[in-house]
């Protein structure tokens, strides 16, 4: 029973150490084409993230994840849509979304096909 409960309080705690390489936290990429213009304009990438992570704790994560230097981190926290099935009302999960500015002559690689 303590067990569980340590588990949460250190995931609410988000420390630097655990946040450091934690790919769980990037939730997918944002490909819409908006995001396309943004990346070939400003070299700004765009993705859902986890809503507790603060701005330095995502510059931290996507210099380490992805071994590229962040200029700027800007976030937004969209609305919730609300979802009906059938007589059940709710809403879908909230999240933060960010957008990742580059140092110029660097990328993320978004290969979604496995190496063969």
């Amino acid at each position: 029973m303590t067990e569980t409960t340590e588990n949460v309080t250190k995931d609410a705690n988000m420390s630097p150490q655990s946040i450091s390489f934690n790919i769980d936290l990037v939730k997918y990429p944002i490909i819409t084409e908006k995001t396309y213009l943004a990346l070939y304009k400003n070299r700004q990438y765009t993705f859902d993230i986890d809503k507790r992570l603060t701005k330095t704790q995502i510059k931290k994560l996507f210099s380490n994840l992805f071994n590229v230097d962040v200029i700027a981190v800007n976030t937004h926290i969209p609305p919730r849509q609300q979802l009906r099935v059938g007589m059940a009302q709710g809403f879908r999960p909230s999240f933060k979304r960010a957008i990742v500015t580059l140092k110029e002559g660097q990328s993320i690689n978004f290969n979604l096909k496995p190496n063969s």
